[in-house]
């Protein structure tokens, strides 16, 4: 009997471990999903940008990836993230482009730059906004780059988004799982 259990619990220890160690392999390649992004959060020149930051999410199914990083450069700030989930995100279908609001308090652009669509809402009483780059379709599980911004001018914003490679952005989102 003693050597019945000790065959048992070896058996049973090789598969514990192994099953730990899977766990723990599968924990790490998603932990650094987020991670993945990283390197398109890149330095922008005479702005002071944070160390980036990330999460992954999943639940009921529902997987998202993000990861942010925040510039500073005297009293205008920036926020670059990027967002990859398996379901729908945001407007990413939005059919054609050309589309432009105005009002006193708000400038709203739908338009296609670099073969990507761009949304841009810009609040001009607190000289604010966002430039969302969508990056793929909700067939392929949606993915969008947004810079959002305060205390520059719209054109500044569109300007400093544009220095971020979209492409290698799309690339990598799209590699991730």
């Amino acid at each position: 009997m003693k050597e019945l259990s000790k065959k048992f619990f070896g058996a049973c220890g090789e598969i514990l471990l192994i099953s730990f160690a899977i766990l723990v392999v599968a924990t790490a390649v998603h932990a650094e999903s987020y991670q993945t992004l990283y390197p398109c959060l890149i330095d922008l020149s005479e702005w002071t940008g944070e160390e980036p930051t990330g999460m992954n999410m999943n639940m009921s199914g529902m997987v998202m990836i993000n990861s942010t990083r925040t510039y500073s450069k005297g009293n205008k700030k920036l926020t670059a993230m990027i967002i990859k989930a398996n379901q729908a995100v945001g407007m990413g279908d939005m059919q054609g482009s050309g589309m432009h609001m105005e009002s006193p308090e708000v400038n709203i652009n739908i338009k296609t730059i670099n073969g990507f669509q761009v949304q841009t809402v810009y609040d001009k009483e607190e000289n604010s906004g966002a430039v969302t780059v969508f990056l793929t379709s909700k067939q392929t599980g949606g993915a969008f780059f947004t810079l959002s911004y305060a205390g520059i001018s719209e054109s500044e914003a569109l300007g400093l988004a544009k220095k971020f490679d979209w492409k290698k952005i799309k690339s990598k989102a799209q590699s991730l799982r």
